[in-house]
Order: structure tokens, then C-alpha cells, then sequence
């Protein structure tokens, strides 16, 4: 494969700038909806009580199993959107033979149950190993390069589970694996890179709405703008990671 940092990036503006038209409309239902949605109607987690006696904490435990309760269903709702969304991307390139949007959704949908699968097999591990790092900040410098290293080697993983059909969740890991052996710490700085900006982005986006002191109409406005520019980001990765499966799984 060509080393090349670049080069992904620009196979996906080749297909935005040939494919928009399609990919715009699933970007937006699935990227985009469902954040904005629940950044306007869905309240915030209860915050962390500054008094953090036994009963101050028991009494903040009790209001986070209550908002889970009523909203934790509609926040996890989002995520798995956005999953089914990606899947969606890599059966429109991907899938053999080759299907328009309806039908690319429709492979998703069937082989959604691997996709969701590998995703939490790759995730929860990474997610324990976040959740020790953040109890010493300092740690997290040093595995911020290990976590984006796993990543970037599982990020075909969504590629495989629609190029190879039929192939499992555990198989379709080994797969990226292979596929990215040599490639790891590009790979990491690929995924880092549509991982961060979006991000540092998205929070500057959010930052308006705070000194926009409560106006409704700026908040909406801040976290349409946070959301647009986390779809994007969304839709950016997907692309890439369609572009490097098509040149890393070459002949």
C-alpha cells in the first residue's frame, strides 16, 4: 500500500466529491439526527454532587439510575445509529455485487448483529483500560498511543464483516489485524487524527452555547453546529476506512 498519509483522505474526497448526493442524506440520519436530537430534547447526566459525602454520592447514584431509566434508552440509541450508518457506508463501496443506497442498508441491517458484536469486543477492553487511565491523568499521554494503535489496527474490521461475507466477529478482528500488520502507527495516527479534530471542533462549536448565556436559540444553534461537525467526522472515517480496505486487502 502507499504509505502515504494523505492517501485515504483523499480516496474519501474522491467519493464525496463523485457520491455526496447519496452519502448526505444517510450521513444525516444516521451521524447527525440522533446526536442533535438528544443534545435538544434529552437533560445531561446529573453532575458530580461538590460534596462528595456518603449521602450526597448515594443521592446522586439514585438520580443516574433514574435518568437512565427514562433516557439512557434513547442515548444509546445514537450510537448504534451511527454504527448501523457505517456498515451502511461500507456496503455501499463494498458490498458484491455492488447495490444502491436502499440495498446497501438492507446487507447492513443483516449483518448488523457482527458488526455490533466486534464493536463491543474491540470497544469495552478499550474502554476499562480508558476508565484506569483516567483515575491518574498522567497515564493517559502514555496510553493514548496504545489505545490508537488497537484501534487503527480493528478499524477494517466493519470493511471485512461486509467484503468477506460470511465471516464472524472474532474472524473479521483477525482479518483487520492481518491486513494491517506493518501499518499500525499510521494507522493510529489516521484514526487519532478524525478522532481529535472533530472533536477539539465540536467543543468550540458547544462553547458558544455557553456564553450565548442559556439563549435557546444559540444553543440550538452551537449544538447543530457541534453535531454537523461530528457527522462529518463520522462520514470522514467511514470513507477512509473504505478507502484503506480497498488498498490494504489488494492482491
Amino acid at each position: 500500500m502507499n504509505r502515504s498519509f494523505s492517501a485515504p483522505f483523499r480516496d474519501a474526497q474522491a467519493a464525496w466529491a463523485r457520491d455526496g448526493s447519496v452519502l448526505l442524506p444517510l450521513a444525516g440520519l444516521a451521524f447527525f439526527l440522533g446526536p442533535f436530537a438528544a443534545q435538544l430534547l434529552l437533560p445531561n447526566l446529573p453532575a458530580i454532587p461538590e460534596a462528595r459525602d456518603e449521602a450526597a454520592m448515594r443521592a446522586w447514584g439514585d438520580a443516574i439510575q433514574a435518568w437512565a431509566g427514562s433516557y439512557g434508552g434513547w442515548y444509546l440509541a445514537s450510537p448504534l445509529l451511527a454504527l448501523f450508518g457505517s456498515l451502511s457506508v461500507f456496503a455501499l463501496y463494498l458490498a458484491r455485487p455492488r447495490v444502491p443506497l436502499g440495498g446497501a442498508m438492507m446487507r447492513a441491517l443483516a449483518l448488523f448483529p457482527r458488526y455490533l458484536l466486534a464493536s463491543v469486543l474491540v470497544s469495552l477492553p478499550m474502554a476499562g483500560l480508558l476508565s484506569m487511565v483516567l483515575a491518574v491523568p498522567m497515564l493517559l499521554v502514555v496510553a493514548a498511543g496504545p489505545i490508537f494503535y488497537i484501534f487503527g489496527r480493528t478499524m477494517l474490521t466493519g470493511p471485512v464483516i461486509v467484503a468477506d461475507a460470511p465471516i464472524g466477529a472474532v474472524a473479521a478482528i483477525a482479518r483487520s489485524w492481518t491486513l494491517t500488520r506493518g501499518h499500525g502507527w499510521m494507522l493510529a495516527a489516521t484514526y487519532a487524527t478524525i478522532f481529535m479534530v472533530p472533536g477539539l471542533l465540536g467543543s468550540v462549536a458547544l462553547s458558544f452555547a455557553s456564553a450565548g448565556g442559556g439563549n435557546p436559540v444559540i444553543v440550538a444553534i452551537a449544538a447543530g453546529l457541534a453535531c454537523l461537525i461530528a457527522a462529518g467526522g463520522a462520514l470522514l472515517l467511514s470513507l477512509v476506512q473504505v478507502a484503506l480496505h480497498r488498498r490494504l486487502a489488494r492482491p
